[in-house]
C-alpha cells in the first residue's frame, strides 16, 4: 500500500512538473525539507499534491498516463 500512496504522489508530482518545472521541483524540496515532521497528507500538500486517491485523482492521473504512452514510439 505504502508504495501505491506513494506512486500515486509521484505521478502527481510528474504533472505539476509538466506544468512548470521550476515550480514543482521546489515544491516538492519543500516537502522534502518537512522529513518525518508531519504527517503525510501535510507532506502532500507542501507538494502542491493531493492525498486522495478516489475516483477524480486516480481518473486524471491514469488519462494524463495514456496521453503520454500515446507519444511514445511502437
Amino acid at each position: 500500500i505504502e508504495y501505491g500512496i506513494a506512486q500515486l504522489g509521484a505521478l502527481q508530482i510528474w504533472l505539476n512538473h509538466k506544468q512548470n518545472r521550476e515550480n514543482a521541483i521546489q515544491q516538492y524540496k519543500n516537502a522534502l525539507s518537512l522529513g518525518g515532521s508531519k504527517p503525510l497528507p501535510d507532506l502532500f500538500k507542501n507538494a502542491a499534491t493531493e492525498f486522495d486517491f478516489g475516483p477524480k485523482i486516480i481518473n486524471r492521473l491514469v488519462n494524463e498516463i495514456e496521453s503520454e504512452l500515446r507519444t511514445l514510439p511502437v
